[in-house]
């Protein structure tokens, strides 16, 4: 075990889909997940600051602290304070939960000084989550392309995002849980949608390996997900719609919702402003959020 004082780890949020690449894709960005580990001689000790810190629980139920426990068992033991430091809003499909599964695998990993690697952690983090788009997005940064193979393994690559690209986020004020947008979805998809999906979200990496922004619009199109889901997420369809907006290159649920995720070339203001207006007339307040791409992803520091 570590005789570390002190453990920190930051974790990005993400932005999965992005369209068509439906529990396949996902975007690093910069809003952080912050968490510091430190021996305790008066039991667990656990507080929250930032966004949504009254939401995050200071039990033995707090994810990042379930995730340390489970994967440091016995020796992880209970003497330990956990500082969380939040800036990822939660239940906004920004993998809210994923960061938190990277955030304690990572402090586990780090106390028991059995550093796996990255690839290791996105394994064990898929067996938690539940797919791995969120969590490989969150531990490697910038745009991944994530797959489970059928022995179980996870397969990732890491594509670059072309320079000149804006990415504004839409954080509506409105609840969504994952379980309830999965719900949403069908059991089965008709041949027609699935090779109209396969179609776009392969144009839409060969249009940023290429730097064709121009593609991103119908890159961007889906019929696997964002239809089934947009009922649940009033302004989101309106936001689809949207023509003639200076640099909107295209538009998409994160995750599963409700934020939106928007790219553009310059305008970023103009083209957030059109994007939360969709909400604003349904009633609905929505921040605008202009974020950098997170290239880094999981960051450890040991003291």
């Amino acid at each position: 075990m570590s005789t570390a004082k002190e453990i920190r780890v930051r974790v990005p949020a993400s932005s999965a889909n992005l369209g068509p690449g439906f529990d396949a894709l996902a975007l690093a960005l910069a809003l952080y997940l912050r968490c510091t580990l430190r021996p305790s001689s008066g039991g667990m000790k656990i507080t929250a600051s930032g966004a949504d810190a009254a939401a995050i629980p200071r039990d033995e139920s707090n994810l990042v602290w379930q995730t340390f426990s489970r994967l440091g068992g016995e020796q992880a033991g209970k003497n330990f304070e956990l500082e969380i430091a939040n800036e990822i809003p939660l239940g906004k499909g920004l993998g809210s939960s994923a960061a938190a599964i990277v955030a304690g695998l990572a402090l586990a990993e780090a106390w028991l000084d059995a550093n796996r690697g990255k690839q290791r952690l996105i394994e064990i983090a898929t067996g938690l989550e539940g797919h791995p788009d969120n969590v490989a997005a969150a531990a490697l940064g910038g745009l991944v392309v994530s797959c489970q193979a059928e022995d179980g393994s996870v397969l990732t690559a890491q594509c670059a995002f072309p320079p000149g690209i804006d990415v504004v986020l839409v954080v509506p004020e409105l609840r969504l849980s994952t379980e309830a947008a999965r719900a949403a979805l069908p059991q089965q998809y008709s041949r027609r949608d699935a090779v109209y999906n396969v179609q776009r979200a392969a144009l839409f990496v060969a249009a940023l390996q290429s730097g064709r922004a121009e593609l991103f619009k119908e890159a961007m199109r889906d019929r696997l997900h964002q239809p089934y889901r947009a009922p649940l997420v009033p302004g989101f369809s309106d936001a689809l719609k949207l023509e003639n907006v200076p640099g909107l290159l295209g538009v998409a649920l994160s995750g599963a919702g409700p934020s939106v995720v928007a790219f553009c070339q310059g305008h970023a203001e103009e083209a957030g402003k059109a994007v939360g207006d969709c909400f604003r007339r349904k009633g609905i307040p929505a921040e605008v959020k202009h974020l950098p791409i997170d290239t880094t992803g999981l960051v450890v520091e040991i003291q």
